[in-house]
């Protein structure tokens, strides 16, 4: 393998790992692409039509379903947060939170909520027959909880204890109501789950790619008013028009070519790599840092650009429409 495809090899697989292990709580509830809870350093980007088409399936919906379904069981689920919860949330939370004050990056609510109502989702799931599902719908009532309660909080804590008190009757209203939402999306799940990938594998083809985040789908009416959400919200840029005929520097238009062969096997093994790598640290939440994942993503789509002029795409490719 030439030098330069080993350095790109290793430098992707370390720049994408480290965004899978970095962890902060801080998410934003993103309307324009479908309603979906999004963390500032998860791994999104625009896939384009086959690609794209190999990625609509079941695991890819499960964050657009709990989003959706939220929604159509909130009128049934209205628990309120007990005593108990609350008081043992907040010695725990304001414990974690001076802990954390010493730090150069001291809490926020959201995090402070987040942090304790998460747990709850591992226990909640644990005996689930689809434990993907549950884990979407509990963290997705967790973040709503947690933002409707810190909306108004400061970005950073100020003091422990009156932030603590507002992150713990978040975190304690959302574990009051998982278990109905769990139940509630249940019953469901199964026709969303259908109109979900349908939906996914329409955007492939009629828009000419979709976007996803951590690997899921984001099932927005609007992919370019999706982009510009992530960009404001959560700091994460994603490019929906990226020109797949692109100049680049190895002409792959010969399936011969041996270069080509070496370039599409590199990156194969390199996707795989990091599949790995997240499958095992990523902790589904974080913020930041969002300058080198666009450096990464824009040195494997330059890749991909070679692989797929290898498999015969069409030239004529137009960007999709927003």
């Amino acid at each position: 393998m030439p030098v330069y495809q080993q350095w790109f090899a290793a430098w992707l697989l370390a720049a994408v790992a480290w965004f899978c292990i970095t962890m902060s709580a801080r998410a934003d509830n993103l309307e324009a692409c479908g309603g979906v809870y999004v963390f500032g350093e998860a791994q999104c980007e625009f896939r384009r039509e086959q690609e794209c088409m190999t990625e609509c399936m079941t695991v890819a919906v499960e964050t657009s379903c709990a989003a959706k379904l939220y929604t159509n069981c909130e009128s049934e689920c209205t628990a309120s947060a007990s005593v108990e919860c609350e008081s043992s949330c907040g010695e725990v939370c304001t414990s974690d939170c001076e802990v954390q004050m010493e730090n150069e990056q001291p809490p926020n609510c959201m995090g402070l909520c987040m942090s304790d109502c998460q747990q709850t989702c591992t226990d909640t799931c644990a005996d689930s027959e689809r434990k993907g599902p549950c884990r979407s719908c509990c963290a997705h009532t967790c973040a709503d909880r947690c933002e409707d309660q810190c909306k108004d909080e400061p970005a950073e804590v100020v003091e422990c204890t009156p932030s603590c008190t507002t992150a713990c009757s978040g975190s304690c209203t959302a574990q009051a109501n998982v278990d109905c939402q769990v139940q509630c999306q249940e019953s469901v799940y199964t026709e969303c789950e259908t109109e979900q990938i349908e939906r996914c594998e329409t955007h492939c083809m009629d828009r000419g790619g979709a976007i996803f985040c951590d690997g899921q789908f984001l099932s927005s009416d609007d992919l370019q008013a999706c982009a510009d959400e992530l960009a404001a919200e959560v700091s994460i840029d994603v490019d929906v028009s990226i020109d797949v005929d692109a100049d680049v520097d190895v002409d792959c238009e010969n399936d011969a070519d041996e270069t080509c062969d070496e370039t599409e096997e590199t990156v194969d093994e390199v996707e795989e790599e990091i599949d790995e790598a997240c499958s095992v640290a990523h902790v589904g939440a974080g913020r930041g840092g969002a300058g080198a994942l666009i450096f990464g993503f824009a040195a494997l789509s330059l890749a991909w650009q070679r692989r797929t002029r290898t498999r015969g795409r069409d030239p004529r490719a137009t960007p999709p429409q927003g």
